[in-house]
């Protein structure tokens, strides 16, 4: 088949108000921005009213590496790995938010909806270098309005993936330009923001493979290819690779240590996860915070199938010509770091759609504008009706689901119906209730979620929940003394654990506890306050001191210590009487 798409007779080249922007003067070119950031503005404005919820928590409240600017704190997210992850680009963006708007979700929710937007637009101007002004503009619009896009638009923690792709489309832009105009300060550009969109998400480190496409798709073959500057891009692309998994794998404190069935039973799903994607592209309906994916353990019917058809679908793409072809394997490339491939514990989500749909999109503007030049008996009114009313009804969809990302209890209490059997959805739902007061159904969801599955995550959140809703602090110490016995236990545990010792009045063995916590690193300020609680007990009100500041100097809350100690230790009186002995000098032990 032809590699290039029929060009259609001018005699049948029908009007259509999707072509606007093709008969726009240079004066207003920038109208279809301006449609773009209104319908991205309509939709999630109402975002930057909601609070904190999930992750939120752990990459921005309780991470002390972004709590500034200053050296100390940029070194630590630029040389150390956060929950499993090498990411210094997406914690730099939440350092710079933080210094304008402190612990406030609105200033968060503000830079991910302008990330957002400025995303929405840069899909708009990179498509239009491809195809069509009216194929770009559809896609930008489907891609503003899909509902697969709250899950990341909504929750702050995914920045990393608005960054990510923001930088990418950056990156690409200048990688067409390099092409065109052979101009080596565009490949520069390029690999500079190749760079920084790796280093907020290692999801786009396919860029090269894309750039590869885009050759393929303008024509060259093989002999003809650019090998040495793409050689230059997958370099970039190898070592981040490296880099991440080693940092991925590697760190005590990620999740991810045990990978369920093995790689074999991972890259056997392939084809079923490759549809459930498909499937969330074009019905929507199933959108929810955490999602459950029937694992299949047997190579039986149901993956032969998806096999077959995987198989079915490469031998149609193969005859295609090289726009559709292009599009179709980006879906599929930019979905290939979430195939299984190399395992990884959460087997699907909403999010992992963000940056995939975009071929999806153009393929639907492309086939709209082939269909209306190729049937002209179909009533003008009718075909243009078509467009329209997909993205209002993606839009209705989209503005019915933003709500339950308002609160951590509006998404579990919504989330938790659809993962009855997840321990983990039941752990943060307990939480949120927790948070909320109602100690009475917050509990029994803890508890549930440790009676599916007893790991660090949720004896952890159960050994908090008995620490400050139930204050049972016996029932604490053998939550957490179960976390702590488990492998790779983080020294937050421990420092936990010795709080839990502090507060039930065994100095000796909240002394036990910090000592093991030091030992699996000393660079945690919750052993480092607790600590300086247990040296002031016993009166030594000088080392307690130094403990303390060093907890401080870690976060950099040296100008509001007594809310942070509270945090952590959830008795404002006994913080009160803390702070009050270290100002006077008061140095005998307290009982």
């Amino acid at each position: 088949m032809s590699d290039m798409i029929p060009t259609i007779p001018a005699s049948r080249d029908r009007w259509s108000i999707l072509k606007f922007p093709e008969r726009l003067p240079a004066s207003l070119a920038w109208l279809p921005y301006a449609l773009l950031i209104s319908v991205t503005s309509a939709l999630y404005a109402v975002t930057l009213y909601y609070e904190f919820v999930w992750d939120d928590w752990v990459y921005i409240v309780q991470n002390y590496r972004i709590q500034g600017l200053d050296w100390m704190h940029i070194r630590a997210f630029w040389s150390d790995i956060y929950l499993g992850h090498y990411a210094p680009v997406h914690h730099s963006f939440f350092a710079l938010v933080y210094h304008f708007a402190g612990m406030e979700p609105y200033g968060y929710h503000l830079g991910q909806v302008l990330i957002h937007a400025a995303v929405v637009c840069l899909v708009y101007l990179v498509v239009k270098k491809l195809e069509t002004p009216g194929v770009a503009l559809v896609a930008s619009l489907l891609f503003a309005v899909h509902p697969a896009n709250i899950e990341t638009v909504a929750w702050i923690s995914e920045s990393k993936s608005t960054l990510a792709f923001l930088f990418f489309l950056i990156s690409f832009y200048f990688f067409i330009r390099l092409r065109e105009r052979q101009s080596w300060t565009d490949g520069v550009l390029a690999g500079l923001f190749l760079i920084l969109s790796v280093l907020a998400k290692i999801n786009t480190v396919v860029a090269p493979a894309i750039f590869l496409l885009y050759d393929y798709r303008q024509g060259a073959t093989i002999r003809t290819l650019k090998w040495r500057s793409l050689a230059l891009f997958f370099a970039i692309s190898g070592m981040f690779t490296v880099i991440h998994l080693g940092a991925f794998h590697g760190s005590t404190q990620s999740m991810e240590q045990q990978f369920y069935g093995g790689p074999g039973l991972h890259i056997m799903q392939m084809p079923l996860l490759l549809a459930f994607y498909l499937q969330q592209i074009v019905f929507p309906v199933s959108l929810s915070a955490w999602q459950m994916f029937p694992v299949q353990e047997t190579f039986n019917w149901l993956v032969t199938l998806g096999w077959l058809g995987m198989a079915a679908m490469s031998w149609v793409l193969s005859r295609g010509n090289r726009k559709i072809q292009f599009w179709v394997l980006w879906i599929f490339l930019f979905l290939l770091p979430v195939l299984q491939i190399v395992p990884f514990p959460i087997w699907v989500a909403d999010r992992y759609l963000y940056i995939p749909a975009i071929g999806a999109f153009v393929l639907a503007g492309i086939a709209f504008f082939y269909i209306q030049e190729r049937l002209p008996k179909i009533p003008s009114r009718a075909l243009e009706a078509v467009i329209p009313a997909i993205v209002l009804l993606l839009g209705w969809r989209t503005h019915q689901h933003i709500p339950i990302w308002k609160s951590d209890l509006t998404l579990w209490a919504a989330t938790t119906p659809t993962c009855l059997t997840s321990a983990y959805c039941h752990m943060n739902l307990g939480t949120s209730l927790l948070k909320n007061g109602m100690a009475d159904r917050g509990m029994p969801e803890l508890i549930r979620a440790v009676e599916i599955r007893a790991n660090r995550h949720t004896l952890e959140q159960l050994g908090d929940g008995f620490t400050f809703a139930a204050q049972d602090y016996k029932q604490a110490i053998i939550a957490y003394k179960m976390a702590a016995e488990l492998p790779n236990a983080t020294p937050e545990i421990h420092g936990k654990l010795a709080r839990a010792y502090y507060l039930a009045g065994d100095l000796e063995a909240a002394r036990k506890a910090i000592e093991r916590g030091a030992r699996v690193s000393e660079y945690d300020p919750g052993l480092w306050i607790i600590n300086g609680f247990v040296l002031w007990k016993q009166g030594n009100l000088d080392e307690a001191r130094r403990s303390l500041n060093a907890a401080l100097g870690m976060t950099g809350r040296k100008s509001n210590p007594a809310a942070f100690f509270v945090a952590f230790m959830g008795n404002s009186a006994e913080v009160g009487a803390l702070l009050a002995d270290l100002r006077n000098g008061v140095s005998e032990p307290r009982q």
